[in-house]
């Protein structure tokens, strides 16, 4: 009869990790501390073949020296996978460019417990969100407010558009109201769109990142974003004011 025996586990899974090659390392250094560095297996899949190493940097020149096909500086995937020989103490971490998995197992639950909060606090540090993390509600609190004031804000915008249009219109003897809810609804469906822009660039450079062979920026969003975002989110911001005139301009030309 086996003997009686227990383990515990910490499962984490986390989103909008930016990991390049620094991060990386000192990542798959602490996580498998405790555990003999020949237990050490890092791997990635490329095609239909499993490449595998001791080490990251290890791992990179293999793949930059193998016969794999494709770009060899973009991955999509890697594993870390480490266990001591009696199966006291095991992490596993797979990450696939989009999240980040961790497990943490072992009969040692004060080295268990310790592993994940470490874990945890390396992941956090590279932008990286728990799912279904406590301040979530926070968060989605914070984007309800912000959406509210926009709508308030387009709203009002639109409404003084319209109305200097339909104070041309009255000014130029008509009483058709037709050019100032054109104005209206116009301005409505373009500050809209400008969101719903400035959402995607915005998020580009929040963007979940893999990257073992390079370094990646890190701090605020404009040194995260790439010089096309920058350019991307000026070159709105130009031209939302550009419509904007351009809109009351013809409003004025329909009113006369």
């Amino acid at each position: 009869m086996p003997n009686a025996t227990q383990q515990t586990e910490v499962r984490t899974v986390y989103r909008t990790c930016r990991l390049g090659k620094s991060e990386l390392n000192r990542l798959f250094g602490l996580a498998p501390e405790g555990i003999p560095s020949t237990a050490v297996q890092i791997s990635t899949q490329r095609d239909n073949t499993r490449y595998r190493a001791g080490t990251l940097n290890d791992l990179v020149d293999h793949i930059r020296s193998s016969n794999a096909s494709g770009n060899l500086n973009k991955w999509n995937n890697l594993q870390l996978d480490a266990a001591d020989t009696a199966g006291d103490r095991k992490v596993n971490i797979k990450l696939d460019g989009e999240r980040v998995e961790v497990q943490v197992s072992g009969t040692d639950a004060t080295w268990v417990h310790g592993q994940a909060a470490r874990i945890q606090l390396h992941l956090k540090g590279a932008g990286g969100k728990e799912t279904a993390a406590p301040g979530t509600t926070k968060k989605t609190i914070i984007n309800m407010t912000f959406s509210v004031l926009y709508v308030i804000l387009m709203i009002g915008v639109s409404f003084a558009v319209a109305n200097r249009v339909h104070e041309r219109t009255i000014a130029g003897g008509s009483r058709d109201d037709t050019p100032a809810n054109l104005a209206f609804f116009g301005t409505v469906v373009a500050l809209y769109a400008v969101l719903w822009i400035a959402i995607l660039i915005i998020r580009r450079g929040n963007r979940a990142l893999l990257s073992p062979a390079a370094d990646i920026p890190h701090g605020a969003w404009w040194s995260r974003a790439s010089s096309t975002d920058k350019i991307a989110l000026c070159a709105l911001i130009v031209a939302t004011g550009s419509f904007l005139v351009a809109l009351t301009t013809l409003g004025k030309d329909l009113g006369n």
